[in-house]
């Protein structure tokens, strides 16, 4: 698949990292558990857990402010348990004007402290051969609004 691909493009060994077969509804009783015991089961305790994506591994609807609220929940439950981040996979709107915000529910926008931003390839930056993903940082998580020059 994609990771043997990478690994062998850039003649790399054994990773840590490991890789779940199956979505499961993270933001439910049952799933979350699953996530934690496997989380449990692995012989070194995670920095960072990636949800990709996240339709995949979410119960109910991406435009409820509801269903929503329930899954940044449960990723919160995750970083405090784990003691590590969760980076969410999730899709921009189909629209050219939405390309550039996620889909459904602003919930999402309001829970986020950073948007690395896929473009197009004519769009990417390119330096010294190497392409790079534009990155927006769009709040911090300790504050929620925009900063004055003195802060």
């Amino acid at each position: 698949g994609r990771i043997a691909a990478w690994k062998q493009h850039h003649n790399a060994g054994k990773l840590d990292m490991w890789l779940s077969k199956a979505g499961t509804d993270v933001n439910t009783v049952q799933g979350y558990a699953k996530v934690r015991d496997s989380v449990n089961a692995l012989p070194v305790k995670p920095c960072l857990i990636v949800v990709d994506t996240l339709h995949r591994f979410l119960f109910g609807d991406e435009n409820s402010a509801q269903d929503a609220k329930t899954m940044l929940d449960a990723c919160g439950s995750l970083m405090q348990e784990f003691g590590c981040s969760v980076l969410l996979v999730h899709h921009t709107g189909v629209s050219d004007e939405a390309q550039h915000r996620a889909r459904g529910s602003s919930a999402w926008r309001g829970a986020r402290t950073s948007v690395p931003c896929s473009c197009r390839c004519d769009t990417m930056v390119h330096r010294n051969g190497r392409h790079f993903i534009r990155q927006r940082k769009e709040m911090t998580a300790d504050h929620d609004g925009p900063r004055s020059q003195g802060s």
